[in-house]
């Protein structure tokens, strides 16, 4: 009877906390369809003044993929994503209203390869005959300004605010080394590569650097730093060893850099504001305003279709994390849009902007096919556009297209495999748990995490990454015309910069989207001087997908700022979250 009424209250109990959160739940849906009734129907976009100063905030994100969940929705702040901040710079090099741009920059969230590309697009605006500046209020703190201060040596002049700092104190390389906890708790890491440098794992396996993830983080991390050091060096007309010297002096001040010609000014932000329009006689717009009133193509207009990859690839459908800040790219939602674009008859070419540290084979194998079929069945080439990463599953999937450029120090290459398994053997022996075990087929306990693999089972386990290596390394040499024993070289896991991928022929030149944009128009046949329009995937969800994205996946809140203020590093999260991928970057973290 006892027994019985537990029973009873317990389900009572379950009941009433389920019942308040789906009542919770429809809360929520309900206020947001009333505020969303509320909200006016569009966001309010200033006009473009006949002759104007664009001001930019470099400090915001600018994601590859255009924010679009539902809490987005409601955002103070709307965002543009990097696709839509080159294409405004681009045209407003070209657009006679716009005299000038004056940016800011004190934290950017910038990958390096994307610092790369819109350092070229103001370079491009500046070669049009028109002003960039960019003013600073510190570049850093304590350091950690690097990146930063590449980007702003694109612009005309530097400004920067009394008694700051310029934190260009270089770059550093962190890789997280988990054995010794693993091993504390009990906990043994499993896993086999395809080959030597093929570094994922590394972190589970291993207190340290192997002698060949040393050498393969050291070049990596050594053309990064030439680049950067190449470029600041050259736009700034700084002696390279003088500029190495600051570099390991820095943090500099605001006042020394002035003194180093670091930068040009030392002022606050109104001087510079009242300066800029001064000379351009004209009015300021905010960069948001300015690319929302481009249209984004024309009736019957051919088209080139923009197609984002961006974030780990993996079967199923695409979703999007804005707690962790992470994406996933489902392979079927992203053929669902290839397929879409194979129907439409204006699309002539197509750019893929892959961003990806790769992720699942079997998902990139397939993304990769649909890709080949669209190329041929539809004759649309693909001009493929990577970002700060395309490697591993991302570089295969690449493979696809016609033409593949790259930043100079997008981080590419990677072809290899690996995968296994964490055993926890060790640990339920020290919690006194045991486990009990009954198979049917000799390997059917192969990825039970309670044992270590057998003999049979490694063999066969080993097999599987033997076939899918032979698999990667295959398609590569077809696809970039590369001998055997040249393919040894290149692959085993390899890690390759942008540009040293360009010098090994598995990219085929430098550039970013602005060039890949040009290559797809050239290689679809369109005339040099014609008009196209550009229709952008993935599309913009209804209101009623977000809303069913929410119930499915859960709230979904932009904290990322947030959770960086309180501590935590969210991206090592992800990072060690990448470790169920059998195709994926080595784990490393890259500060500037």
């Amino acid at each position: 009877m006892k027994k019985r009424k537990a029973l009873a209250v317990d389900i009572l109990l379950k009941s009433v906390t389920y019942s308040f959160a789906l009542f919770g739940l429809l809360f929520i849906l309900l206020l947001l369809i009333v505020i969303n009734m509320l909200k006016s129907p569009s966001v309010m976009v200033q006009p473009v003044p006949n002759r104007a100063v664009i001001t930019l905030d470099l400090n915001r994100s600018y994601p590859e993929i255009r924010s679009d969940d539902l809490i987005a929705e409601f955002s103070d702040e709307p965002s543009i994503s990097f696709y839509d901040l080159i294409k405004a710079v681009n045209v407003a090099a070209l657009d006679d209203r716009v005299m000038a741009i004056v940016a800011q920059v004190n934290n950017s969230h910038f990958g390096l390869a994307q610092i790369q590309g819109l350092r070229q697009a103001i370079k491009d605006f500046r070669a049009a005959g028109k002003k960039a500046y960019l003013y600073s209020t510190g570049m850093g703190s304590f350091g950690g300004g690097t990146d930063e201060y590449y980007l702003a040596t694109a612009f005309d002049e530097i400004w920067m605010q009394p008694n700051t700092e310029i934190g260009i104190t270089g770059l550093n390389i962190e890789v997280p080394f988990l054995k010794g906890l693993l091993d504390k708790i009990g906990v043994t890491a499993e896993f086999y590569a395809r080959h030597e440098y093929k570094n994922a794992a590394a972190s589970l396996l291993y207190s340290g650097f192997t002698v060949p993830y040393k050498k393969e983080t050291e070049q990596m991390g050594r053309s990064l730093f030439e680049q950067i050091v190449d470029d600041i060096s050259s736009d700034r007309g700084i002696d390279k060893k003088r500029l190495c010297k600051l570099i390991d002096k820095a943090p500099v001040f605001a006042e020394d850099g002035l003194n180093e010609k670091l930068i040009d000014k030392i002022a606050y932000r109104p001087e510079l504001i009242e300066q800029a329009l001064d000379e351009a006689r004209g009015q300021m717009i905010d960069m948001y305003d300015y690319a929302s009133s481009i249209a984004e193509g024309g009736k019957r207009l051919p088209l080139v279709a923009f197609v984002t990859l961006d974030g780990t690839i993996d079967s199923g459908k695409s979703q999007s994390n804005p707690l962790r800040g992470d994406n996933v790219t489902g392979a079927e939602t992203f053929i669902q849009q290839l397929d879409e674009i194979a129907m439409n008859k204006d699309v002539r070419a197509v750019v893929l902007r892959i961003n990806s540290p790769g992720g699942s084979y079997s998902a990139s194998n397939e993304i990769w096919n649909a890709l080949v079929q669209l190329r041929n069945k539809s004759d649309l080439p693909i001009v493929v556009s990577m970002g700060d990463y395309a490697a591993s599953g991302g570089y295969f999937v690449a493979l696809a297209g016609d033409m593949l450029l790259a930043e100079p120090s997008t981080i590419t290459g990677s072809i290899g495999v690996l995968g296994g398994k964490v055993v926890f053997s060790g640990l339920w022996d020290k919690l006194k748990v045991n486990w009990g075990e009954m198979k049917f087929g000799a390997n059917s306990g192969i990825l039970s995490v309670n044992h270590k693999f057998s003999a049979a089972e490694r063999a066969v386990f080993n097999k599987s990454l033997d076939n899918v290596y032979h698999d990667f390394t295959t398609k590569v040499a077809e696809a970039r015309n590369i001998a055997p024993d040249k393919m040894d070289k290149l692959a085993r896991g390899r890690i390759w910069t942008g540009k040293q991928a360009v010098e090994n022929g598995l990219v085929d030149e430098l550039g970013g989207i602005s060039q890949a944009v040009a290559w797809a128009k050239k290689l679809s046949g369109l005339p040099p001087q014609s008009r196209f329009g550009i229709i952008y995937y993935p599309k913009a969800k209804t209101f009623q997908e977000k809303i069913a994205e929410l119930v499915g996946g859960g709230a979904k809140i932009s904290v990322n700022k947030a959770v960086k203020q309180m501590g935590l590093d969210i991206e090592s999260v992800n990072m060690l979250q990448r470790l169920q991928y059998e195709t994926v970057l080595p784990l490393f973290k890259l500060n500037m």
